[in-house]
């Protein structure tokens, strides 16, 4: 064979093995299949991803719509309350889970109280009760705030944003209703729907107390955390924090919303609204259960249900003018409502105990003694012993821990 010849068949062979070698990949089609299906693997995760991105971006725009919605929680000033002519609403939660709505009648001088509903309303010992025009609320240790229509007398339904306790309960008017729970949490439902406009989170220990102000543009709220926080209800924000001496356990305004006071085991601080340092400082004997402050012959009252079943009477620079044997068992809450006897608005007191007695009390007839003595009483003097005669009682037979009363009656 000639060289020529030679190269022509060489030729021929690297050609024919190209041509198998072309043949048999394009059968096997290993390089194009990967190459296609990795590519619209990645397509499609893009399209799932840019469905995810849309999903987040409309979830923020929602979570910026309702954000903006809730920041307005400016509550409305609450008009100067009618006083009740004929009759009044007390209710009262108990550890036995059951509630207790009673209707407090006055025909003449004469105070009865009779009731209207008694039924278990949690799964837990009730801690807090408010009513508030027709809506009535309790809160309990089952974490849940129950509602009811007392115009209807139907329940409307429960409320579950907390993840704790409920510590304390208090409507604005009939328009607004303020929670506080052992998460540390308080929240601002709107009642017309019921709908949680904002969640405020300033405490780090579970809330013990809050208080609206009369005007509804402040909230005061105190907490195991050893804090007072004033909250600003026209932005839902944090106005001021201050440490307190000892865990905060009751907060109530003045009626006049000048003042307000801070009640810790067996301490009460009196503040002027917008200082740092208390006026006052009362000191108890016994341990405190319950306050409230009220106001009387243009004066103010700090009043302190206690452990030693009596309720204990300071005047608003500290000092005690008196006290008055009320039940058989410590005081577990106070209530005041205004209610015409006799053709004359009066001021009444609630007391509930631990001996199962609702009672009510003229606070006349708490006070008049302490203001006709004092004209004659010296610094230093004894506080007064005082004898006082209920208006009306009943027996619920069980163990009461929290009350509330109503001037609205349906």
């Amino acid at each position: 064979m000639s060289d020529s010849q030679r190269k022509r068949a060489k030729t021929t062979a690297t050609a024919s093995k190209t041509a198998t070698a072309k043949k048999a990949k394009g059968k096997t089609g290993v390089a194009k299949k990967p190459k296609t299906e990795v590519g619209k693997g990645i397509e499609s995760s893009k399209r799932d991803i840019s469905k995810k991105d849309d999903k987040k971006e409309s979830s923020k725009k929602d979570d910026k719509k309702k954000e903006s919605k809730s920041e307005n929680t400016d509550l409305p000033a609450l008009p100067k309350s009618e006083p009740a002519h004929d009759s009044f609403l007390v209710v009262a939660g108990t550890y036995e889970r059951i509630l207790y709505g009673l209707e407090a009648r006055v025909v003449g001088s004469v105070m009865t109280l009779n009731p209207q509903f008694i039924f278990p309303a949690h799964i837990g010992c009730i801690k807090a009760v408010s009513a508030g025009g027709r809506y009535l609320a309790s809160g309990s240790t089952d974490e849940i705030i129950k509602l009811y229509d007392l115009k209807k007398r139907v329940e409307l339904g429960s409320l579950h944003e907390h993840s704790g306790s409920i510590t304390a309960l208090q409507f604005h008017g009939s328009s607004h209703l303020l929670s506080a729970s052992e998460d540390g949490v308080i929240c601002i439902f709107r009642t017309n729907d019921w709908e949680p406009l904002k969640m405020l989170r300033g405490h780090k220990g579970a809330v013990n107390g809050i208080a609206i102000h009369p005007s509804g543009k402040l909230a005061l709220s105190v907490a195991q955390d050893r804090t007072i926080i004033i909250w600003n209800l026209l932005t839902g924000q944090r106005a001021s924090r201050v440490k307190t001496p000892q865990i905060g356990e009751i907060v109530a305004w003045s009626p006049s919303g000048s003042h307000y006071i801070v009640a810790y085991a067996t301490e009460v601080q009196v503040y002027k609204v917008g200082q740092t340092e208390s006026l006052a400082t009362v000191f108890s004997k016994q341990r405190i259960l319950c306050a409230l402050v009220a106001t009387y012959e243009n004066a103010e009252y700090v009043l302190c249900g206690c452990q030693d079943k009596r309720i204990h009477i300071y005047s608003a620079d500290g000092v005690e003018r008196a006290s008055v044997e009320c039940h058989e068992n410590r005081i577990k809450g106070l209530s005041l409502v205004d209610v015409v006897l006799d053709g004359v608005v009066h001021a009444i007191v609630v007391s509930i105990s631990s001996d199962g007695r609702i009672k009510t009390w003229k606070l006349a007839d708490l006070l008049d003694p302490i203001c006709k003595n004092a004209e004659q009483s010296t610094p230093g003097d004894d506080a007064m012993d005082l004898v006082a005669e209920p208006l009306a009682t009943y027996n619920a037979d069980v163990r009461l821990t929290c009350v509330a009363s109503s001037t609205a009656t349906f």
